[in-house]
């Protein structure tokens, strides 16, 4: 068996599909599963949307429980521009792990995301001077990866695979290329936690021989689907007023619901059923929050999934609903909470990072998970 622990359900679930493409049997969890005869068994946890010490809890606890299970390979998934509490996950998981090193590689260059000379780019772009730079919960104000991550009294460093590995503390791997993913891949160990991205995971995979890639099924999908938009970013801000601009079943978040601290269920009630109203002219429904409403701080974005997780539930329980389709890592952890989901199995992976899973606790629902930074895949957008 092959473990990840992940920081979210979308990366989660972004790993899972790449073990699809490998002929594994894959399961996400929501906790580990001692009696799982996976292949790969990946672990979400939610600890990118909760505080530093409840994040190195979940880490601690996960990380315990999946030693127990002696798999070939455990593997730490973060996210790919280093949100998140790394350096304290990092640390605390070394030591569960009894381990003085550790490896980790975010970038991706097939999704144009590179580390050069210590300075993380985005389509080439120092990612400072991008859109995560407006990031609600971790907004990344610095390209320089060594200054925005650096703690006192951790040994941290940025360096090239051609240089050699200190004997303790944490490495943050550069990558320029494909071929760095593949040099890196080949300096693991067990003496050393190992992480990152998709695009390390899938160097990893690649080196440890595994069978042939199997071709990618076309996407087959229930006519009747739930869109949870629960991105930030203006790009997939965009496409959901192009989809309402077009005469697309849209509906926003009342302005009433969003504020914190203030919550009436009438308003949420009034919400769902003019969600649930919706289906009754339109097959596909996009549930989304206006943008321009809201306040763009930590508090605000754990009210609005909250808010947007307990809608769904409500409209899934008044609905007959074949597809759950859901944008954003926070969102979906919230939205699987609220229904009562804690366990998928892959099937499909539509697109980068964008997996299609079996919900075991729920007959017939199937659930779609999308990073909120990632694109649509053509076949899966089609409002």
């Amino acid at each position: 068996m092959i473990a990840v622990i992940a920081d979210d359900l979308t990366g989660a679930a972004e790993l899972g599909g790449i073990g699809l493409t490998y002929g594994l049997r894959v399961e996400i969890a929501m906790s580990v599963n001692p009696q799982s005869t996976a292949d790969l068994l990946v672990i979400a946890t939610d600890a990118r949307s909760v505080s530093e010490p409840e994040a190195v809890q979940e880490m601690t606890c996960a990380s315990k429980a999946l030693l127990q299970m002696k798999p070939r390979l455990i593997f730490k998934k973060v996210d790919s521009v280093l949100r998140g509490h790394v350096i304290a996950e990092t640390q605390a998981q070394q030591a569960v792990f009894g381990v003085e090193k550790a490896l980790i590689v975010p970038a991706n260059p097939a999704l144009g995301r590179t580390l050069i000379n210590g300075t993380y780019y985005v389509n080439g772009q120092p990612i400072a001077q991008t859109h995560f730079s407006e990031d609600p919960e971790f907004p990344i104000t610095d390209s320089d990866v060594l200054r925005r991550l650096s703690v006192n009294f951790v040994q941290l460093t940025v360096q090239s695979h051609t240089t050699a590995l200190p004997k303790q503390g944490i490495v943050i791997g550069e990558v320029a290329t494909t071929d760095d993913l593949r040099a890196w891949a080949k300096r693991i160990n067990t003496q050393t936690l190992i992480g990152g991205g998709s695009g390390f995971f899938t160097a990893i995979l690649d080196s440890l021989q595994l069978p042939e890639l199997v071709g990618k099924e076309p996407a087959k999908l229930g006519e009747v689907r739930l869109y949870v938009c629960g991105s930030a970013f203006g790009e997939r801000v965009a496409l959901v007023k192009k989809a309402a601009d077009a005469g697309q079943a849209v509906s926003y978040m009342p302005n009433a619901l969003t504020h914190v601290f203030r919550f009436n269920e009438s308003d949420l009630d009034g919400w769902v059923a003019e969600i649930v109203g919706c289906f009754q002219h339109h097959s596909q429904v996009i549930i989304a929050i206006e943008p321009g409403l809201i306040d763009d701080d930590k508090q605000a974005a754990v009210h609005l999934r909250t808010v947007m997780a307990m809608a769904v539930s409500r409209v899934l329980s008044q609905t007959k609903t074949d597809e759950l389709i859901i944008e954003g890592g926070s969102t979906a952890s919230a939205v699987l909470r609220a229904i009562g989901v804690t366990r998928l199995v892959p099937v499909q992976e539509l697109g980068p990072g964008v997996v299609r899973s079996d919900a075991i606790e729920k007959d017939s629902l199937h659930i779609t998970v999308k990073p909120g930074s990632y694109r649509w895949p053509a076949d899966l957008w089609t409002c």
